[in-house]
């Protein structure tokens, strides 16, 4: 069967409405077709806001009443896969504070180079608070300008965009197992392997983090990959991790307080670089390479 859609995404949420909008229109104008979108118990707007996407053939959305948050995303993922995953040539996991985009191009032209891969993984470049207390008006890319120098350990972790043909099944919400054995390549066609990340780098991390903010290691991730450096320039994920504070807070009240802790929002705050590449752009970002 010939795919119907040559992008999709598929994400999971819960009571983020306010952020569904920009969410949506911003990545329809990188090159996206279509979305499924498994709400996972949410009791804000968040379904009206959808109304008129889902109207337009541009939305699906499945209710997803799993416990839990982190034990809901990969079944999530599984069920994208198995049911939606024919309609796409290209099918991106990411979540609604990611947004997905080439530097370069529109993603479409983008994508069309890796045809012959199983995958791509694509780094983040995670965005601090720019010292914001309150949320405020606006876009979250026109509010959270400053993030962390490229090459920050955090940055190294990646989302995937896969052949739903020749993929199998999550391996976590970020990597993915391919049929025979294949592997997916980062943006320089680099064969990303994953494996489980050190635990007692990560207890030693979580331990030193309330003392020494810029600790290199990460002790948040729990696997790692085979290939070095963080690339950025072809493929990127922008992500508004944290945001302001009052946002962090109330995200913590949504998906509780083990990951996300107060050391968690400190580790995060990170401002170093000025980089607006995506600050009020109503069609795909200029083309720009990170510093």
């Amino acid at each position: 069967m010939a795919a119907l859609h040559y992008l999709g995404i598929c994400a999971i949420f819960r009571d983020e409405g306010c952020y569904l909008t920009e969410w949506l229109d911003f990545h329809l104008a990188q090159g996206v077709d279509h979305f499924m979108l498994y709400d996972h118990g949410s009791s804000d707007d968040g379904r009206a806001v959808l109304l008129p996407y889902e109207e337009s053939g541009r939305v699906t959305v499945v209710d997803w009443l799993h416990k839990g948050w982190s034990g809901a995303q990969e079944p999530a993922y599984q069920h994208g896969l198995d049911n939606f995953g024919e309609r796409f040539r290209w099918l991106a996991f990411i979540d609604i504070d990611e947004f997905l985009f080439s530097p370069v191009s529109p993603l479409p032209t983008v994508l069309a180079d890796y045809e012959d891969h199983c995958g791509i993984v694509v780094h983040w470049q995670c965005y601090g608070s720019s010292g914001r207390a309150e949320a405020g008006d606006g876009l979250v890319r026109d509010r959270f300008q400053n993030r962390a120098k490229t090459d920050w350990v955090r940055n190294r972790r990646v989302k995937s965009i896969v052949d739903p043909r020749k993929t199998l099944a999550p391996r976590g919400p970020h990597f993915f197992t391919y049929v025979d054995g294949q592997t997916a390549v980062d943006e320089a066609f680099r064969h990303a392997v994953p494996g489980p990340a050190s635990r007692w780098q990560r207890r030693l991390g979580k331990l030193l983090l309330p003392f020494w903010p810029g600790c290199p290691v990460d002790p948040y991730a729990a696997t790692t990959f085979s290939t070095s450096g963080v690339r950025a320039e072809r493929l990127r994920i922008n992500h508004y991790v944290i945001k302001s504070l009052a946002e962090y807070r109330e995200k913590r009240t949504r998906f509780g307080t083990g990951k996300y802790d107060r050391v968690f929002f400190r580790y995060h705050d990170r401002n170093e670089v000025f980089d607006p590449i995506l600050s009020s752009q109503p069609d795909r970002p200029p083309a720009q390479k990170p510093s």
